[in-house]
């Protein structure tokens, strides 16, 4: 067994079991770092200044997200030391001083006295529901009454790298075109409050009546110039009211239904979605959650309110004896003919688990493939945009003055 120094300045590890390599590795990391406790990060250092400011910045810390990497390294860390033979709770305070994000930190060392009063950890967990995900907290529920649960935290830790993995890619994939946009958008704001004033002049001396596009011109550099704030408030109303929108019900599955049939985008949507409901499908069955529990968590994990009430139809179907397979046959649009067919074909062999860990390696190359080549595609479209803008631009300024031309050599 794995012991643990009890004097709680020195929180030393003792191997004397047979771990991996790497596992023992990780343990010695435990050993290496030096402990930093919650409760030490806000201790007063006498001087008023510094720990008033001490306290500000672990407000603000408190109050960031906890990133992807640092839930990895919680639920692999946690896995090694249950498996060394480390009580969860001990394990809860040791990985409360080793990790770096204040927040997790605290809610780890929270999670501790949960535990330590007599909640399940599962229960701790949900307690922070904007941290830990549905699936995260049904796979730990079944790792408790199956007693796997550091086979089921090294789970979680690999499924959660690789949506993490997913996500980044897509996300990487729209700064290119993110960026052009906003490029774009400057250049136009540039030209709005700096040139088209000075040829406006122009324009009004001359007495030419101006084509309409040169009209709609200056009324946006009008605006841009001298009516910003107005403007400005225009488009926070309309972002706030958008924000309102999306997070209500009706505005969440509308806006998805709407990302899920965007050109090109909406095919990666779809991927990813299918990725995830079948990754999470996988790993909670493996945990041994039953199908119609494994449904109802994934519908709230797969990350898309479309996705999300079909599968908790299905759940509903299943739970009345109607296979997952036939169940999703009428729905082509979110579940692919060769989904439907292997998840079928996965409830004949009893393998579903399997099965659903294949269609999301399958459907991780597809997104990985599509966005290698993402950037190639989106070229033409940004050419075609970027010559339709500054074509519009350059139409409008020349088009009065090949018309001040013409009456200058009329006269």
């Amino acid at each position: 067994m794995a012991e643990i120094n009890n004097n709680p300045g020195e929180k030393e590890v003792h191997l004397d079991i047979g771990l991996s390599n790497e596992d023992e590795a990780r343990l010695k990391a435990l050993n290496d770092t030096s402990p930093i406790g919650s409760d030490e990060v806000i201790a007063s250092t006498g001087n008023v200044i510094v720990d008033i400011y001490n306290k500000i910045n672990l407000y603000f810390q408190a109050m960031a997200s906890v990133k992807t990497r640092d839930k990895v390294m919680f639920f692999e860390l946690l896995s090694v030391m249950l498996n060394a033979g480390v009580p969860l709770i001990r394990s809860l305070y040791v990985l409360s001083d080793q990790t770096k994000n204040v927040k997790l930190k605290l809610i780890t060392r929270e999670m501790a006295k949960k535990v330590e009063s007599g909640k399940k950890f599962s229960d701790a967990m949900a307690s922070y529901s904007k941290v830990f995900t549905d699936a995260e907290i049904g796979m730990v529920r079944s790792g408790e009454a199956t007693g796997k649960l550091n086979e089921v935290l090294k789970q979680i830790a690999m499924q959660a790298e690789k949506n993490a993995s997913i996500m980044g890619k897509v996300k990487g994939a729209m700064i290119y075109p993110a960026s052009i946009v906003c490029i774009m958008l400057g250049a136009v704001v540039v030209i709005l409050v700096k040139v088209v004033p000075k040829i406006t002049e122009i324009f009004d001396q001359s007495g030419v009546e101006l084509p309409t596009s040169t009209k709609v011109l200056i009324w946006m550099s009008d605006i841009a110039k001298d009516h910003y704030i107005e403007a400005l408030s225009v488009i926070i109303i309309f972002v706030v009211a958008f924000w309102l929108f999306k997070q209500t019900s009706t505005g969440k599955y509308m806006i998805d239904n709407a990302l899920l049939r965007i050109p090109v985008f909406g095919e990666i949507f779809k991927k990813v979605a299918l990725s995830r409901f079948s990754r999470n499908l996988s790993s909670l069955m493996k945990s041994g959650v039953a199908i119609v529990r494994a449904l109802e968590i994934n519908a709230n994990a797969v990350g898309n309110e479309v996705y999300k009430k079909r599968i908790l139809m299905a759940a509903e179907d299943v739970a009345q004896g109607i296979p997952l397979g036939e169940n999703l046959n009428d729905s082509k649009f979110l579940f692919p003919d060769m989904v439907v067919s292997m998840i079928t074909v996965g409830e004949q062999t009893a393998k579903v688990d399997e099965v659903a860990d294949k269609i999301a390696e399958f459907y991780e190359e597809q997104v990985d493939e599509t966005i290698k080549g993402l950037s190639k595609m989106l070229e033409p479209v940004i050419l075609v945009v970027m010559g339709v803008t500054v074509g519009g631009l350059v139409a409008a300024v020349m088009q009065p003055i090949m018309d001040l031309t013409d009456v200058g050599k009329a006269l």
